[in-house]
């Protein structure tokens, strides 16, 4: 479908336009210029640093410096406090941990936006405050992607039970091979368990300790690795070339991956079209700009995170795939035009459930990790040691 994406394309171009004169609008005069420093992770889309030369180019008196750091959930606060700072890009899962360490400091949103609620929720700095502990750079949720072969046909979206029903059509992210590929892992089966049981992890990332509510939410997908009936893969890499390689109709990845996985499957003859479904419940995620708490140029540093996250950042972001996380981002008729599944991503986004928000999460995280891939490979039996494990690193 090579017209939406020359759309795609030139909406991208009007939109880095148009941020030219933005960027432009945050003036600085110094008499010594500074340079400050971002520590993140990976950018697979090169939308985030497209934004950051945008800013470099229009303050050379106030200039950023990426630092990339490969961590996991396990090691992410260690790595990013030992590397020196001035704006921490952080999983929405370590904004606790890294507040309880006194290692950020709150800040303001930039004006006119309205996040999300549940993206609201899970960053600011205390229920009901406008203030947050770190700014939503994006936000994101698992998704159902459904390979279509004609689309002249009926194509109602599926329900996960009836996924993971069939006979080897489904691929997610439901084994690991280590630290890297943990978290996806503990995302998965979260999503899973909470197909059968909403109320097993909550809108508010509470996570229930009932060991019979754990046993009955998992069976079916213990049920269905046993009946060799999932195509199981560890990261996200690996489930795209999973789906892509085979003959699969379903995958659970996130939206960012659909502008590349959308493009190349067109290709196919076999493949009509790629879309986006909802599952019944998506675990939130995204990353959030924070100010480091001992950085020396705090104003500078807060004037660069609204840059990246205000209005058209958002709307640019969305144009590589991120899901923006200001209602305005998808209510805006040209970015809706471009990415046209972008209404069924806020419905997934405005119904996510978060993981538990709390500076124990890593060793939650590790808990359960190790009782669930127990239980669904080895067959050992759930038991109150795993509740106690979660409610013991939760505490």
């Amino acid at each position: 479908m090579p017209d939406l994406y020359s759309r795609r394309s030139f909406i991208a171009g009007v939109l880095t336009a148009g941020m030219l004169s933005t960027a432009a609008g945050y003036l600085f005069t110094r008499r010594t210029p500074v340079t400050l420093t971002l520590v993140t992770g990976v950018d697979s889309t090169g939308g985030r640093n497209l934004l950051i030369n945008l800013w470099n180019r229009f303050h050379p008196d106030v200039t950023l410096e990426v630092v990339t750091v490969n961590s996991s959930t396990q090691d992410q606060y260690d790595k990013f406090v030992s590397t020196p700072a001035d704006i921490y890009n952080l999983d929405v899962i370590h904004l606790p941990r890294f507040a309880s360490r006194d290692r950020i400091a709150p800040i303001d949103p930039p004006d006119g936006i309205t996040l999300l609620p549940p993206v609201q929720r899970v960053s600011q700095v205390e229920e009901g405050s406008g203030r947050l502990w770190a700014v939503p750079f994006n936000t994101d949720v698992g998704m159902l992607y459904r390979r279509v072969t004609d689309k002249a046909a009926a194509d109602p979206e599926p329900t996960l039970d009836t996924v993971i029903a069939g006979r080897r059509q489904f691929t997610g992210q439901l084994t690991t091979e280590g630290s890297v590929t943990d978290e996806a892992f503990v995302i998965n089966v979260l999503e899973q368990a909470l197909a059968q049981d909403r109320t097993i992890l909550d809108e508010r990332g509470v996570v229930s300790t009932s060991l019979g509510q754990w046993q009955r939410a998992l069976a079916p997908l213990a049920e269905a690795l046993r009946g060799d009936r999932i195509v199981t893969a560890a990261g996200e890499e690996n489930t795209n070339a999973a789906f892509q390689t085979g003959t699969l109709r379903y995958m659970r990845n996130w939206p960012v991956w659909y502008p590349k996985i959308d493009r190349e499957e067109r290709a196919k003859p076999r493949t009509a079209a790629i879309r986006l479904g909802r599952l019944p419940v998506g675990i939130l995620g995204g990353q959030g700009l924070a100010i480091a708490k001992d950085t020396e140029h705090r104003d500078e540093a807060a004037a660069v995170i609204h840059f990246l996250t205000g209005m058209p950042a958002q709307k640019l972001l969305a144009t590589y795939g991120f899901a923006p996380t200001a209602q305005e981002a998808y209510n805006d008729p040209e970015v809706k035009a471009a990415v046209p599944h972008l209404d069924i991503v806020r419905s997934a986004v405005e119904d996510a459930h978060p993981r538990p928000m709390s500076a124990g999460y890593a060793e939650f995280a590790r808990v359960f990790r190790q009782h669930t891939y127990d239980y669904l490979y080895r067959r050992v039996e759930l038991t109150d040691g795993f509740v106690e494990g979660m409610r013991g690193a939760l505490r």
